[in-house]
């Protein structure tokens, strides 16, 4: 319904020729760009469009062009400009709100509609050293298109168009061959897979024959004899369909590079989305994408490169597009089955990546990448590969599974105070019989609501603090099966949606640099050690339910990861399950003294250690420890650029626990052997050496080796006595 301080504003168009035209929108913007309105031009050749008077004298734009769909948002001015629409700068007078447009039809151009469609994924490192690509939920795709190389080239300056001309053709060499060349003779094996990059090949692919055709030839022949800039830019025109690839390579002209966002999409709960945008028929889009996702409570960009290295050139439309998106948090969805007959459950699910093994019946040994029944993990990390007897640290995030049906709806028959609601997750030191400390960081899950108003949805965060309930303490609530209402929601709020599903909420957290902390000036003590983690449940009264066949049971997971077993009694204790996690905070030690022959260490005067004979033995050393022995390391010599084998160790890394890591040997926890003089230097007689130590913790957070290590590099010479 019209506003009483609103005005129509009637647009008339009127086609001077005798061009059929397709069904046109108008759309009024404001001279900033902000969109006033649209209406679809009827059978009558006209549009109605209330405008408010306050818009009285102003200037409009009016921009005729392709009809949206009812549940599309009105297209920026850019976007419609980019498309070819008609342009129309006026002024609207509330004495004259009629607008009468004479356009010969064949101005405007033929609008096609084009699908896009993908998935935003990451790709995961699991700690059994797979890579699963899981999906990206809880986000928002910006599709943009980026400007044609036909309105970037103008803009490049005269100097950077000669540049980049030498630079491209520089890449083509020497598939290039020289010129003139015989007509009509094809480029001589030119092949594109060859000349890119993978991450460029992968946006668009060349086919071969196109750069063997006489156009190509001809135009590649003008480039290299065009002698001046616009010359240049004109060849680069007619090759663009060849060339868009190349730019990635010349970061001098990314900055010319512009692009309007079209539409912003949603994604569903499985990554994919999948709208339509219009284009002009005779050019294909150059499409551009960006994402964000929700992440506690805030929108963040998690994938966002450059545009000159990452546009879908000629997109093909309904194309698939997967987009990785290493930042963003991904969405896992359970598959596996619960036991026949088990209603109610409570499943330990994970800690960060790492899924908890627990003990089963028999004790059988966890799988690689799994929360080891001793608290210990054997997972695989880039670089490294798979470190053995790791121990967790830094801020551990425990996730669960539970039932549909926990916590019950107050709706639901049986819904009381001895319904499940609550949980809560301890810890102690393994072995110890005092109190438990609670994990009490708040945490919060993420909602979606949508509004039958026509308004954009909007994202939520429903915060999940410790409670104290019935005087049971640090109580956190069950994810209830919809976000609740609050009392601020509008009534126009039709759907409330988790954006996640209960495997992907974070249900408790524990910062143990904290309650762990590492050996320093600080802390003597070495407080690492295992720990019992127990998880209990409680009603809507606080008091602590008891897994039973009466009530829910405990489940865990079978290494098939396609099955659920029941948590074995050894695994419950006083009413809760209890699994053990081992943490060690502590840091690594790297120390690389220079190398010595006899008392005298490197260097002299000028830099060299020096030899008398090539028999003299050099000797090196080098400290590589952690408190506990949760860390592997590797030594390096390197003679000029090339490394040293005799003098390196071997494999991909040792480990701090053994007393040897060949060809070094552990004395009193130093690492050492001596070398001849010869085996250092071999036929140079004079030699400069580069030494590298490196030591890696294996402590992890479940998701990642945190970096706690230690790095030592120095530069030595060995020289022959000078007489």
């Amino acid at each position: 319904m019209k506003c009483k301080n609103e005005k129509p504003l009637t647009i008339s168009l009127n086609i001077t020729d005798q061009t059929k035209i397709e069904e046109l929108q108008a759309y009024v913007f404001s001279a900033g760009g902000k969109a006033i309105g649209s209406d679809t031009i009827s059978s009558k050749d006209k549009a109605i469009i209330d405008i408010s008077d306050s818009m009285d004298g102003r200037s409009i734009t009016i921009l005729l062009g392709p009809v949206k769909k009812n549940n599309e948002p009105t297209p920026t001015v850019n976007a419609l400009k980019r498309i070819g629409a008609y342009e129309l700068p006026e002024r609207f007078l509330l004495e004259k709100p009629e607008i009468d447009i004479h356009i010969p039809g064949i101005i405007l151009p033929l609008w096609c509609r084009c699908t896009v469609t993908g998935e935003v994924v990451k790709n995961v490192s699991l700690p059994d050293g797979s890579v699963e690509s899981m999906p990206v939920c809880n986000a928002r795709v910006h599709i943009c298109e980026v400007d044609r190389w036909r309105w970037i080239l103008p803009r490049i300056p005269d100097f950077d168009i000669f540049k980049l001309r030498e630079d491209l053709l520089d890449k083509l060499h020497p598939v290039v061959p020289p010129f003139p060349i015989p007509d009509p003779g094809p480029l001589s094996e030119f092949r594109l897979s060859k000349t890119l990059p993978a991450k460029v090949r992968s946006i668009n692919a060349v086919p071969n024959s196109q750069f063997s055709n006489a156009s190509s030839q001809l135009a590649l022949s003008a480039l290299i004899n065009a002698n001046s800039a616009n010359e240049i830019r004109a060849q680069l025109l007619q090759l663009d369909y060849l060339l868009t690839p190349f730019w990635c390579f010349f970061p001098y002209i990314w900055h010319h590079y512009r692009k309007d966002c079209l539409r912003t999409i949603d994604v569903d709960n499985t990554g994919h989305f999948s709208t339509g945008i219009y284009h002009d028929c005779n050019d294909q889009p150059d499409l551009y994408f960006w994402v964000e996702q929700l992440q506690d409570g805030v929108w963040t960009t998690v994938y966002k490169p450059s545009v000159a290295c990452h546009t879908h050139w000629n997109y093909t439309c309904g194309t698939h597009v997967v987009i990785n998106a290493p930042n963003a948090e991904a969405c896992e969805v359970p598959e596996y089955d619960i036991p026949d007959g088990v209603t109610l459950f409570v499943l330990p699910y994970k800690i960060g990546h790492t899924p908890i093994w627990g003990t089963p019946a028999g004790a059988p040994p966890a799988p690689n990448g799994w929360v080891r029944s001793d608290g210990f993990v054997n997972y695989s990390t880039p670089g490294l590969g798979m470190l053995y007897d790791a121990p967790f640290g830094g801020t551990l995030s425990f996730y669960h599974d539970d039932s549909y049906f926990i916590p019950k709806d107050d709706t639901d028959p049986g819904a009381d105070d001895n319904s499940i609601k609550f949980y809560r997750y301890s810890y102690r030191r393994s072995g110890d019989s005092g109190d438990w400390t609670a994990m009490t960081t708040p945490q919060s899950r993420g909602y979606r609501m949508e509004y039958d108003d026509g308004s954009l949805p909007t994202y939520e965060s429903y915060p999940v603090p410790p409670q104290t309930i019935g005087g049971s303490p640090n109580l956190f609530e069950f994810k209830p099966r919809t976000p609740p209402v609050r009392a601020i929601d509008p009534a126009t709020v039709i759907v409330r949606e988790w954006s996640t599903g209960n495997i992907n909420d974070v249900a408790a957290s524990w910062n143990t640099s904290t309650s762990v902390p590492a050996i320093s000036e600080l802390n003597v003590t070495d407080s690492a050690g295992t720990f019992d983690v127990k998880v209990e449940v409680f009603n809507a009264s606080g008091q602590q339910v008891m897994p039973g066949a009466g009530s829910f049971e405990f489940l865990a997971r079978n290494s098939d990861v396609s099955t659920t077993r029941y948590a074995e009694t050894g695994e419950i204790s006083n009413g809760a399950f209890v699994f053990q996690v081992h943490i060690d905070n502590n840091p690594v030690t790297a120390e690389l003294p220079q190398p010595s022959i006899g008392a005298i260490h490197a260097s002299d005067d000028c830099g060299f250690l020096r030899y008398n004979d090539p028999a003299d033995s050099v000797h090196i050393e080098f400290i590589a420890s952690h408190p506990n022995n949760h860390a592997v390391l590797d030594f390096t010599i390197k003679r000029g650029s090339n490394v040293l084998p005799i003098a390196s160790t071997a494999g991909v890394y040792s480990e701090t626990a053994a007393i040897l890591a060949p060809p070094y040997n552990k004395v009193a926890g130093v690492y050492q052997q001596n070398f001849t003089a010869y085996e250092l230097v071999g036929d140079c007689v004079n030699a400069a050496f580069a030494a590298d130590l490196d030591v890696w913790g294996k402590t992890t957070n479940g998701r990642y080796r945190l970096g706690i290590d230690a790095h030592r590099l120095i530069a030595f010479a060995l020289a022959e006595t000078e007489e």
